[in-house]
């Protein structure tokens, strides 16, 4: 691949995106996306995933508005156009967010626009400390984000703190990204890959069924009515009470509890104490 570089190592797929010297977001870029995306979907040997900036001090800057730029040469044109090619786009985050795997952005310098709607998509956004900016600012070029921000950051922050992000087009420096809720939490810059690694790693170790199940009924049921996001839930807790890893993890708890009940809470449910899950 051209624009990422993948590494595996004990289920987890570190994906950093190179294309300097700006990182800008182009087209080559999101058909690479799209293939890693289905790469990533069925390697069962993948249990998690985190996407990271390889140029410095950027993650992706924003999308390359030199191929943003002439669509606006022929409006009627793009008219015709515009919407498809947007949906294709929406498709593949919406792809990214459906990995059955838990995926982290580990942002280590500019996020803005496409880069962040990017971020958006994975389950978590560590950002490290830095002079770098997070955000949308679109609205001071005359457009608006375009790939998915207007719909997950809303549901992120809610409407009137998304608004006040998008109407302004604001961008932040990291620590205030994360007291508006953009970001899970910020981190010294050199810890920010070993925190998002003791992350992935720990969550490694949960039952991937489990964890895709929780995926789906907050991201499907989430974005419905209390009683549809129910009947969500209730598919996905059917669908994972019949899997092997289920008959294990109970198991191996009721077994730890009938030995010694406070050391069930201490060690299992803490994490110190799980069996091999295997995703069957």
């Amino acid at each position: 691949m051209e624009f990422f570089r993948v590494e595996q190592t004990d289920g987890i797929a570190i994906c950093t995106i190179v294309n300097p010297p700006m990182n800008y977001l182009v087209g080559g870029m999101a058909a690479e996306l799209g293939q890693l995306i289905a790469e990533l979907a069925a390697d069962r040997g993948v249990r998690s995933v985190i996407f990271t900036g390889g140029v410095a001090g950027k993650f992706i800057t924003h999308a390359s508005v030199e191929e943003l730029a002439p669509l606006t040469a022929d409006p009627e044109q793009f008219r015709q156009t515009g919407a498809d090619a947007l949906a294709a786009y929406h498709a593949l985050l919406s792809g990214l967010q459906r990995l059955p795997q838990p995926v982290v952005a580990a942002i280590n310098g500019d996020c803005m626009g496409g880069g962040f709607e990017l971020a958006l998509a994975c389950d978590f956004r560590l950002a490290a400390m830095g002079p770098y900016l997070i955000g949308f600012p679109e609205s001071r070029m005359g457009i608006i984000p375009g790939a998915g921000g207007t719909q997950r950051l809303t549901r992120l922050i809610g409407a009137a703190r998304a608004l006040e992000v998008m109407l302004f087009g604001n961008v932040y420096a990291p620590d205030e990204a994360a007291r508006l809720g953009l970001v899970h939490r910020v981190v010294p810059e050199h810890d920010l890959m070993g925190i998002a690694l003791d992350w992935v790693r720990q969550l490694a170790k949960q039952p991937p069924k489990a964890l895709a199940m929780i995926k789906r009924a907050v991201y499907e049921g989430g974005e419905s009515d209390l009683e549809h996001g129910l009947a969500i839930e209730r598919e996905c807790f059917v669908e994972v009470m019949c899997t092997r890893d289920a008959q294990v993890g109970l198991q191996a708890y009721l077994d730890m509890v009938r030995r010694d009940p406070m050391e069930a809470r201490d060690r299992f449910l803490s994490g110190q104490a799980l069996p091999r899950y295997t995703g069957e």
